[in-house]
């Protein structure tokens, strides 16, 4: 049930993230989620795009370092509290979250990506809380 996603080393200065996202454009892949982390000369690019394989291809062909990790993505109400509800329960469970983004939101839910330290017991623990867990082709609709 878990999604893949692309991390990308980057360097930190204008105009790289736009060479990247053209050729991503050129090849009519869509980017379904995105966040960035900067340090002062290096930033890592985390993508979740429609198709991982050809956008490994680009990259590869951009001389980029990357690499693909599985994460997981829940589809959670958009109300309060409901990401707490996730961080308590991996607290109680000595579960540390390495990052955690959103990837879409809309009217009534919001599609969280997550990784964590122990994916398999993350899943665990959110599949027997009834959090719902989704895959790449529920939220690329």
């Amino acid at each position: 049930m878990r999604v893949e996603q692309i991390s990308v080393l980057l360097r930190n200065e204008p105009g790289v993230l736009k060479k990247i996202l053209e050729s991503i454009s050129e090849g009519n892949i869509n980017i379904l989620g995105l966040t960035i982390n900067e340090t002062a000369s290096l930033g890592e690019l985390r993508l979740v795009v429609s198709d991982t394989k050809k956008t490994s291809e680009i990259l590869k062909k951009m001389d980029l370092s990357h690499n693909v990790v599985k994460i997981i993505v829940v589809d959670l109400k958009d109300k309060p509290g409901e990401l707490l509800e996730i961080a308590r329960l991996l607290s109680e469970n000595d579960i540390n979250i390495d990052y955690i983004y959103t990837l879409a939101s809309g009217k009534n839910s919001a599609f969280i990506a997550i990784k964590t330290w122990d994916m398999a017991a993350t899943e665990e623990i959110l599949l027997a809380n009834k959090i719902k867990i989704v895959t790449l082709e529920d939220f690329a609709k």
